[in-house]
């Protein structure tokens, strides 16, 4: 993939698109969640603040989204699900603040997500609806189509 025009290609466009769309609910319908089942209510400060920081993380998803997709496929060394599991320090960080408990996590969860103390990121595209899902498979596929037709172009792989 080249962008040297400034375009993403038409998978990373869709995938870029859905995620941003998705991010504002998916946030704070994470952030309620953590709160519900950690002592039954969303405190006042979440209330006063969701909005901002469901806003906050959209922004910082479609740069660094942007950032990743717009480099190369064989430069890229991270993936979009990582990103979207990166996104959630200012919705950790007022968890913290409305003295929210950690969640249990798994080993899974602790070594993918280290800074995720809510579990609040993403495990699967799927977290973040059918949308995000169906973007995410089809980005996936393109990315190693183009993958595996440069290492046949380069001899590197038989046809």
């Amino acid at each position: 993939m080249s962008v040297s025009d400034g375009q993403l290609s038409e998978y990373s466009q869709r995938l870029f698109d859905a995620c941003v769309v998705a991010i504002p609910e998916w946030i704070t319908n994470r952030i309620q969640h953590v709160c519900l089942v950690s002592g039954g209510a969303v405190p006042e400060i979440v209330r006063a603040k969701i909005a901002d920081v469901a806003h906050a993380t959209q922004v910082q998803v479609q740069i660094d989204l942007m950032a990743l997709l717009s480099v190369d496929v064989d430069a890229q060394r991270t993936n979009p699900l990582q990103v979207l599991r990166g996104s959630t320090l200012m919705a950790t960080a007022l968890l913290i603040e409305a003295g929210i408990p950690p969640a249990q996590r798994d080993e899974f969860e602790v070594r993918s997500m280290p800074d995720d103390m809510f579990a609040l990121g993403p495990l699967t595209w799927r977290d973040l609806g059918d949308d995000v899902h169906d973007a995410g498979i089809e980005w996936g596929a393109w990315k190693a189509a183009m993958i595996i037709s440069r290492r046949r172009d380069e001899g590197k792989l038989s046809s």
